[in-house]
């Protein structure tokens, strides 16, 4: 294995890097070529790990065993066409873990559908300064009504050229999947944008088409138009946060642009820079989690 220094690191040691999936469809092969590719030319080390096992990572005993976990899963949530979306725990031990975990400084990578993940748990919103809804919900007392997604171009642009994730990156094009979310625009910093139509006419409404099992051809038009956001930062507990909104399948995966930008974040994550950064501006995360099924623990 090339054991150049990553990209972030100081010492020659290889960046170990744990990417957790699980509770979603995905190009596995794909993903696993991408992490392989650069793993080999930034001299990292991952593993992988599935949900719901992986769960036992993400606790505060574990802090700092990797130098950054890479999330690609949807947790606490039952998903399948056909059926309700079910938000199913954090239990109280797993939320208090995973805000102790990040108290202790512990990098994240959140990609694509894992900023979907725990919408029973507020927190995990706070987390990672959006939340994609698969049912009606409500974030930071207000009543949201669902998300939406489209798949097409996704013309991106780099609207902080000096941060470390937007480095050898100029303006690209992705064939992916765009979300019309919440962002929480108070607690994150931009670094790419995308200006693709983010009309929300031309999103699908994700809650009629998941509980339906077809298409209903109902759209996220009532709700206007959508944050054009695709990649920030933020801090959640003491950790650093980066956030990268695309990554839905095999283009993107095999992308020079996103392998460079998803490198980018891993790097900047585990940056002393990142790092110190995020301990002198720590963000409180609520670990309150209320009563739901699958949730009494």
């Amino acid at each position: 294995m090339n054991r150049a220094a990553a990209p972030g690191s100081t010492s020659g040691a290889p960046l170990r890097v744990l990417a957790v999936t699980g509770g979603h469809r995905y190009d596995e092969a794909g993903f696993a070529s991408m992490m392989d590719t650069l793993a080999t030319r930034h001299g990292w080390v991952w593993a992988h790990a599935r949900q719901p096992d992986a769960q036992r990572w993400l606790t505060v005993r574990n802090a700092g065993f990797w130098d950054v976990i890479l999330l690609h899963d949807i947790a606490g949530l039952q998903l399948q066409r056909g059926a309700e979306p079910e938000p199913v725990g954090p239990t109280a031990d797993q939320a208090d873990q995973l805000v102790r975990l990040l108290q202790e400084g512990q990098p994240l990578v959140v990609l694509h559908h894992a900023v979907s993940s725990w919408p029973g748990w507020e927190g995990w919103a706070e987390v990672v300064g959006a939340r994609f809804h698969y049912r009606p919900g409500v974030l930071r007392g207000a009543a949201r009504r669902g998300s939406g997604y489209r798949l097409g171009r996704v013309p991106v642009h780099v609207v902080d050229r000096d941060h470390p994730l937007a480095a050898g990156l100029g303006d690209f094009e992705l064939d992916d999947e765009l979300y019309h979310f919440d962002v929480l625009t108070d607690v994150v910093h931009p670094v790419l944008r995308s200006s693709a139509d983010f009309d929300g006419s031309l999103f699908i409404y994700t809650y009629d088409e998941v509980r339906l099992g077809v298409p209903s051809g109902a759209t996220c038009a009532e709700d206007g138009e959508g944050p054009d956001l695709v990649a920030w930062t933020t801090v959640a507990g003491s950790s650093p946060v980066a956030v990268v909104q695309p990554g839905d399948g095999p283009a993107t995966f095999a992308h020079e642009s996103f392998r460079t930008l998803l490198a980018n974040s891993v790097g900047w994550a585990a940056s002393a820079t990142a790092r110190e950064h995020a301990a002198s501006h720590p963000r409180a995360i609520d670990p309150t989690v209320p009563v739901l099924r699958g949730a009494s623990g």
